[in-house]
């Protein structure tokens, strides 16, 4: 059987939960059935080292002109340095044709900002996948409608959790070939990873928050509401582990509400999970998401969630495997309260979330995505 070609076009391997579940998707793809390709559209990312160490073939716009004495492969790489600036000047169009000249058959839009036309040519399928919703996050409305005319070029769009695809669907009204996969995960390598220890303190309960920091991820008011649980007598520690741009803003934040000695920032860890196991339950206190990542690794590992954004709940199946709240502070407080203090509810919550977690097998989760590959290639 001939392997069917992907290239996945991403805006940069940054260390935030899109970059996770591409990393993940990518190691599941059945590598007997597909050969794939990662187009980082901005190089120098903080993560293209753990892609490339992971055997993964990593590309970016210059990857076709490789220095050499060659004088035929110099003159060769003027011109694709030439039609690679013109593919720019066109907005991305047959970019992928020059930087990846052996070919591909499937090309799937996965975060990408720039260069819109990139993410098509006439030699290859093409698919689009929605991480955010576009119901509750203005600018990632905003960017999908900014390319409105081009969404019914692609052959399948694919979104994270139901309710993208369901606003996707409404504001756009797009409804043909649009699908809804969850984002598989590598649990085995989740679950392994996990093992390892980490100094945490054990006198008091730990909950933790794992993103990037950054406005929309909404640790600034999880830090408020951290404080304010504790000026109201509920004992507890709080750990957020990852960087971004907003570090130091957090850091204030952190010092202003003289939350030093309960308040924990481990910054970026390649290994977050260690941390999501030692603490009592995992809060999502984002503004918006299309599904996030930190909620399904949580639930893989067995640890209850509080989160206030909705599509979670999708997630959960049947179980009663954490908490969804209003997204507003005082609905987000009552249910991290709530998980604190009521170790009975605690414990039901607990045991859903370790039931739960079998969910989370990646072989079977990628299976939904590869077919919709497969199907593609039929037609």
């Amino acid at each position: 059987m001939k392997k069917i070609r992907i290239v996945f076009v991403h805006d940069q391997l940054i260390c935030g939960g899109t970059d996770q579940a591409l990393f993940d998707l990518v190691q599941l793809l059945d590598k007997e059935k597909f050969e794939v390709s990662v187009f980082a559209q901005k190089p120098g990312g903080p993560w293209d080292q753990k892609f490339i160490d992971a055997g993964i073939h990593v590309v970016y716009d210059y990857s076709c002109r490789k220095a050499t004495w060659n004088p035929v492969v110099k003159l060769g790489n003027i011109l694709k340095k030439f039609r690679t600036a013109r593919a720019y000047r066109r907005n991305g169009e047959n970019l992928l044709d020059v930087c990846i000249p052996e070919g591909f058959d499937i090309i799937v839009s996965y975060s990408m900002w720039d260069h819109v036309l990139c993410g098509f040519s006439p030699k290859a399928k093409s698919v689009k996948y929605l991480h955010g919703n576009m119901q509750t996050n203005a600018q990632f409305r905003e960017l999908i409608l900014r390319d409105r005319e081009l969404l019914p070029r692609y052959d399948r769009i694919i979104g994270v959790s139901q309710l993208a695809t369901d606003a996707f669907k409404q504001i756009t009204g797009i409804t043909e070939g649009v699908h809804t996969c969850f984002n598989p995960m590598n649990s085995d390598y989740v679950h392994g990873l996990a093992e390892k220890k980490v100094d945490l303190p054990t006198d008091l309960p730990l909950i933790c928050a794992v993103g990037r920091l950054c406005m929309e991820k909404g640790f600034e008011r999880l830090i408020v509401i951290h404080k304010r649980l504790l000026e109201a007598g509920v004992a507890h520690r709080l750990v957020i582990v990852g960087d971004g741009e907003d570090r130091d803003y957090i850091r204030r934040i952190v010092n202003a509400v003289d939350a030093q000695d309960s308040v924990i920032l481990a910054g970026y860890q390649l290994n977050p999970y260690p941390y999501m196991k030692q603490s009592k339950f995992v809060v999502c206190s984002s503004f918006t998401e299309g599904l996030p990542v930190i909620a399904m690794e949580a639930l893989c590992l067995g640890i209850p969630l509080v989160s206030a954004v909705p599509s979670v709940q999708e997630i959960f199946g049947d179980e009663e495997c954490g908490l969804i709240t209003e997204n507003d502070n005082q609905s987000l407080l009552e249910g991290i309260r709530k998980m604190l203090t009521d170790e009975a509810f605690y414990e039901k919550i607990k045991s859903g979330a370790q039931r739960r977690s079998r969910f989370f097998d990646g072989q079977r989760m990628v299976q939904e995505v590869e077919q919709i590959f497969l199907d593609m290639m039929k037609e």
